[in-house]
């Protein structure tokens, strides 16, 4: 094999795996993600704490609120929690037409799951969450996290 045709294999080899990424991926995805602004949002209360005791109810919510800079709309919320088989972690309302310079008001709410109220495991301090902001398409979630930590107690 002569060493010109062994000095254009690498460029191929390169060719191909690009090629290969944008059609798994899709050149949308790709475009999108590339092309994704970044921008702040602000919570009144970070992180949030919510405490309850599974001898008055099995929930327990705080309220919060968000702004944005530069504003962005529509907007949704998610909830994340770190043991969905014992806490979930829900926030209402869960979209905004828009966000800006004024805020938006939440309420977060932790529950104990069924499950974890059958078999009595949902009291406990080890619980956390978040919520995050995402913009108009999903490659747009915002990077301040809401950090929610919960505790749950077996007496009022």
């Amino acid at each position: 094999m002569s060493s010109e045709a062994r000095r254009g294999r690498p460029l191929k080899l390169i060719v191909a795996v690009a090629l290969v990424a944008v059609i798994g991926l899709g050149a949308g995805y790709y475009f999108a993600y590339a092309s994704t602004p970044s921008f702040p949002v602000t919570w009144s209360v970070r992180p949030l704490n919510i405490k309850f005791s599974v001898s008055q109810s099995f929930s327990g919510s705080a309220p919060d609120s968000f702004t944005c800079d530069p504003s962005v709309s529509p907007v949704t919320l998610q909830a994340f929690s770190s043991k969905p088989d014992i806490i979930t972690i829900t926030v209402s309302p869960s979209s905004f037409s828009s966000c800006g310079s004024s805020p938006d008001d939440v309420t977060v709410t932790a529950s104990c799951t069924p499950a974890a109220i059958a078999n009595g495991t949902c009291p406990g301090d080890r619980y956390s969450g978040s919520v995050v902001v995402c913009g108009p398409t999903p490659y747009t979630c915002l990077k301040q996290v809401l950090q929610v930590n919960v505790a749950v107690t077996t007496h009022p």
